[in-house]
């Protein structure tokens, strides 16, 4: 039998043999294939099973069966953290990360959105997207100050969760970020132009 698909061998099945005997004066013979329970959200596999070759007798045509292996695990949750709250105009940066509750089989994709006193002139964000692959927990983006001359206000970055893909948010994820200023204010002098 040629094997194939979506589902990899003993990980996410395990199969009785790789050959079929029939015995003499049957007209049948089997095997048999059996999922794996694991605890990882991963999409739907596929087991292909096709003749290989015949000893005895020849394949009617193409013969191929496939069989599903349909997942039964919750897609993970996800998180997001900042590693700092306030960070300086120069050049200060805070690391974003999206956690997810477990591991899964495939990519989590964790889509950002940026608001806040801050304008985008204020700070430098390394992505809008956190991309966690299979098999990992977590994924980092890094705001970055961006240092000015203009006395003003503390400003904020305010992270939201905007959407997720393969998994869900947990509950309403939102972390701020405090961008404090360092530039002396203005003195004032006073002039007459004419005396």
């Amino acid at each position: 039998l040629d094997i194939s698909g979506t589902a990899t061998a003993t990980d996410d099945y395990t199969i009785s043999a790789s050959q079929i005997v029939i015995a003499a004066g049957s007209t049948s013979g089997s095997i048999t294939i059996t999922a794996v329970q694991d605890a990882l959200d991963e999409a739907d596999e596929t087991v292909i099973v096709a003749i290989g070759s015949i000893t005895n007798g020849q394949e009617s045509g193409t013969q191929q069966v496939t069989a599903t292996i349909t997942d039964d695990d919750a897609a993970p949750t996800v998180s997001l953290a900042v590693d700092s709250g306030t960070i300086a105009e120069a050049g200060g940066a805070a690391t974003l990360t999206a956690t997810l509750s477990a591991a899964s089989g495939q990519d989590v994709t964790v889509d950002l959105g940026l608001s806040g006193t801050a304008s985008a002139a204020d700070y430098d964000a390394s992505a809008t997207q956190i991309v966690i692959p299979a098999g990992a927990t977590s994924g980092p983006v890094t705001i970055t100050a961006v240092d000015d001359a203009i006395d003003e206000p503390d400003e904020t970055v305010i992270a939201d969760v905007t959407s997720v893909t393969n998994g869900s948010e947990d509950g309403t994820q939102q972390v701020t970020i405090t961008i404090t200023d360092d530039d002396l204010p203005p003195t004032v002098s006073l002039a007459v132009d004419n005396s």
